[in-house]
C-alpha cells in the first residue's frame, strides 16, 4: 500500500511539472513569433539604408573613413549574445563551444557579454570581460543597444581594438539554430550577413563594398550637408541596425529553442505519467491478489 501511495504522489508531481512546461512552451511560442516578425520587418529598411550608402559612398573616398576596412593595430573584441536564462536545450552549449574555439585563436582578446549566461561563462573562464549587459527588456528596441555600440565605437576609434566580431545564434527555422560569427567592424562588406533562411529571403540584392567602388554614377545627386557627414551618419546607423538585427535573431533562436525544449519536456512528462500509472495499477493489483490469498488461506485453516 505504501508503494502505491509513493507512485501516486510521483504521478501528481509529474503532472504538475507537465502543466508548467506546457505553459512555458506557449509563452515561448508567442515570443518566437514576435521576434521573427521584428527581424523580418527590419530587412526592407536595411535594403533602403544600403541603397543610400551606395549613393553616398560612390562620391566619397571610402579609404578615408575608419569604419571601412583600414589596417589597424590593437586587440580583437568579441561581443557574445546569449540568453539570460537556461531551459533552451543545447543552444547555450553550442554557443559557448564556438566561443572557446574563438578564444583559443585570439588569446589577447577583449569581450563584451549580452545576457547573464555569457557574463557567467566569461567570468568562470577568466576571460577579459570589459562590460556586461543583462538588463535589456524582453522586447528589445534599437535604443537599448545604442549604449553598447557607443562603447564599442569609442574603443575602436581610439585604436585600442583592431576589429569587432559578434557571436550570436542564427535562427534557421523553428527546429534549427546555429552559432555564427559576424564581422561588425571594420565594415568589409556593406551587406547583411545571411541570417535565418526561414524568415529571410536569401535572394535579397545586397551590395558589396567592391561593387560600390566600381559602380558608375548613373544619376547626379545633390548631397547635403556634404558626402563625408552623410557617410559618417549612415555608417553609424548601419552598424546600429546590423547589430540590432543580430539581437533579434538571437532572441528568436532563444525562444524557439526554449519552446522546443519545453515541448519535449511536456511529452516526456506525459510518457512518464503513463509508465507510473501502469506501475501503480500493477502495485494495486498485487496488493489485491495478496489480500485474496490471505482470505483464502484463512478459510482453509
Amino acid at each position: 500500500m505504501a508503494n502505491a501511495r509513493i507512485i501516486k504522489r510521483r504521478v501528481n508531481s509529474v503532472q504538475n511539472i507537465a502543466k508548467i512546461t506546457k505553459a512555458m512552451q506557449l509563452v515561448s511560442a508567442s515570443k518566437t513569433r514576435y521576434s521573427q516578425k521584428m527581424a523580418t520587418s527590419s530587412l526592407p529598411y536595411m535594403n533602403s539604408l544600403l541603397d543610400s550608402l551606395e549613393i553616398v559612398a560612390s562620391v566619397f573616398d571610402q579609404s578615408a573613413h575608419p569604419f571601412l576596412g583600414i589596417d589597424r593595430s590593437g586587440a580583437d573584441l568579441l561581443i557574445v549574445i546569449s540568453p539570460n536564462k537556461g531551459l533552451c536545450g543545447s543552444l547555450n552549449t553550442n554557443l559557448f563551444k564556438k566561443l572557446v574555439f574563438w578564444s583559443k585563436d585570439h588569446p589577447n582578446a577583449q569581450y563584451i557579454a549580452v545576457g547573464q549566461k555569457a557574463v557567467n561563462f566569461l567570468r568562470i573562464h577568466d576571460l577579459n570581460l570589459i562590460a556586461g549587459f543583462t538588463d535589456w527588456p524582453e522586447k528589445t528596441k534599437l535604443s537599448d543597444v545604442v549604449p553598447l555600440l557607443d562603447l564599442v565605437k569609442e574603443r575602436y576609434l581610439s585604436g585600442s581594438i583592431n576589429r569587432v566580431d559578434v557571436l550570436f545564434t542564427d535562427f534557421i527555422n523553428t527546429l534549427s539554430q546555429r552559432s555564427l560569427l559576424f564581422r561588425l567592424l571594420p565594415i568589409e562588406d556593406l551587406q547583411i550577413q545571411e541570417l535565418g533562411t526561414e524568415f529571410q529571403n536569401k535572394n535579397i540584392n545586397l551590395k558589396s563594398k567592391t561593387a560600390i567602388k566600381e559602380k558608375k554614377k548613373e544619376e547626379n545627386y545633390l548631397l547635403e550637408p556634404n558626402p563625408k557627414e552623410l557617410l559618417d551618419f549612415l555608417l553609424n546607423y548601419y552598424i546600429e541596425m546590423s547589430f540590432y538585427h543580430l539581437v533579434l535573431e538571437a532572441l528568436a533562436s532563444e525562444h524557439s529553442a526554449r519552446m522546443i525544449a519545453m515541448k519535449s519536456a511536456s511529452d516526456n512528462a506525459k510518457d512518464l505519467v503513463e509508465i507510473l500509472k501502469l506501475e501503480f495499477n500493477k502495485s494495486r493489483q498485487t496488493m489485491i491478489t495478496n489480500e485474496l490469498l490471505d482470505i483464502s488461506s484463512a478459510k482453509m485453516r
